[in-house]
């Protein structure tokens, strides 16, 4: 069996999905090590995985290099970046580290990667060190190709509903996201921001990368790869009907189940004696989750408890994704628990609906323990995306977190609490993803 190097930025949803994979194919015979651009090293070897600490990626050359522009005047920086473009972009191999990179790669004697599709610097290295690459996500296909049938996934658009939902209303839709793209690109471009972009450009064509198959997509990320295959955590069922593309692959929702969580006692003995009055009482349990990775919505979160505080037969837990203190929301009522951070798999197994932002890895969890979603899109990255397909597929109700009041959102939870439709579908869904579960990776690698 080839030496696999898994390589993830180590954000908590990514971590998660990553360590599933590695489990699975290390069962399967391979020999795996693991590698993070964020310091994991304790996490990963508690689960008895090889792992390697990869410098943290420079994010912005224009900051990071050139800070000492900081105290010039504009004209004078306007100047020093006309003088010293070219320049610059010539040095980003040696600017952004590649050079490092490609040595602590190189000295694993790796015989294929799988890379997150975030980590572009990376992905570029292993294709100058002729390592086979496969990109890896949690998301949906985000292409515009088979017909313009899939709307962008950053957009709420469903197929076939609505003029938006029209092949002419997508097809525009694709083409205002490229004209947003472009332009985002011509204004870094025009204020010096944009020399990470061309560095890896021209790195990746000095090292013979078809660059004619890259598309520029929405920032934070900068390119999407048409010659490199690619397998998502996500079900083809769960999806829009479409054609894949040809190097397109669904690998089903990754959910680690053995993940071992350091909890702090107190919060983890308050989320135990409620869970436990939760079993006695028989009340209907709704969690709410922010997400870990912005800072919460409190407008939103005020909105869930005025909906639930005064429904006597309903428990709410809000999980403030280690963000933020609990004291930053006020409620007298004692069916109401707001808690700084939770482990979620622990709750969801307790959970009869989930409020949530729609973020891929908190869906799929909850297709893991076939909890019904009412999908309140954060509406960054995928998560309209998501939130589309939660509601087309009528694994739960999409709402409009800006629009919907406290009134709305405690309807639309009764209606998922009185419908069957809602559990029977993610019931369905449940079995198909335990399907994916056993099949094998190894595969996908071919």
């Amino acid at each position: 069996m080839p030496h696999i190097g898994l390589i993830f930025t180590g954000f908590t949803g990514n971590l998660n999905s990553s360590l599933e994979v590695a489990y699975r194919l290390k069962s399967e015979g391979h020999k795996i090590t693991c590698l993070s651009v964020l310091d994991l090293k304790e996490q990963i070897e508690r689960y008895d995985l090889a792992y390697v600490q990869l410098p943290p990626i420079k994010l912005s050359l224009s900051t990071e290099n050139l800070g000492r522009l900081q105290n010039l005047s504009w004209i004078k920086k306007f100047l020093f970046h006309l003088e010293n473009k070219e320049r610059i972009i010539k040095d980003g191999n040696k600017l952004l580290g590649l050079d490092v990179y490609e040595k602590i790669i190189s000295d694993l004697h790796i015989d294929k990667v799988l890379i997150d599709k975030e980590l572009h610097d990376l992905i570029f290295v292993c294709y100058a060190l002729k390592i086979p690459t496969t990109i890896l996500s949690t998301w949906f296909s985000n292409k515009m190709g088979n017909g313009t049938k899939l709307p962008p996934l950053r957009s709420d658009i469903i197929p076939n509903k609505g003029i938006k939902g029209s092949a002419l209303g997508i097809l525009f839709n694709w083409i205002y996201i490229k004209i947003k793209v472009q332009f985002r690109i011509f204004l870094n471009n025009l204020t010096f921001k944009g020399y990470r972009r061309a560095a890896l450009l021209r790195y990746a064509k000095e090292n013979g990368f078809p660059t004619d198959t890259l598309i520029a997509t929405n920032l934070p990320i900068f390119f999407s790869y048409t010659n490199l295959p690619f397998i998502s955590f996500t079900m083809a069922e769960m999806d829009f009907p479409h054609q894949p593309e040809r190097n397109f692959y669904y690998a089903g929702p990754m959910v680690h189940e053995k993940r071992k969580m350091m909890l702090n006692i107190t919060e983890n003995n308050l989320l135990d004696n409620i869970l436990r009055l939760k079993e006695h009482s028989r009340k209907k349990l709704i969690y709410c989750a922010a997400s870990s990775l912005l800072d919460p919505d409190l407008s939103f979160l005020k909105k869930v408890i005025s909906a639930v505080e005064e429904k006597d037969e309903w428990m709410l837990i809000i999980s403030l994704g280690g963000k933020l203190p609990p004291n930053r929301l006020e409620t007298e009522s004692s069916n109401v628990h707001i808690i700084y951070w939770v482990p979620q798999m622990k709750v969801l197994e307790h959970t009869d609906c989930c409020i949530t932002h729609a973020g891929n890895n908190s869906v799929n969890e909850c297709i893991h323990f076939s909890v019904p979603m009412l999908a309140y899109s954060g509406k960054k990255f995928d998560q309209n995306g998501c939130a589309a397909r939660i509601h087309y597929h009528g694994l739960g109700i999409r709402g409009d977190k800006d629009k919907d009041d406290a009134l709305q959102i405690r309807k639309n939870i009764k209606r998922i609490f009185e419908e069957p439709s809602f559990k029977e579908k993610m019931n369905f869904f449940h079995r198909k993803y335990r399907e994916y579960g056993q099949r094998k990776l190894t595969p996908l690698l071919a």
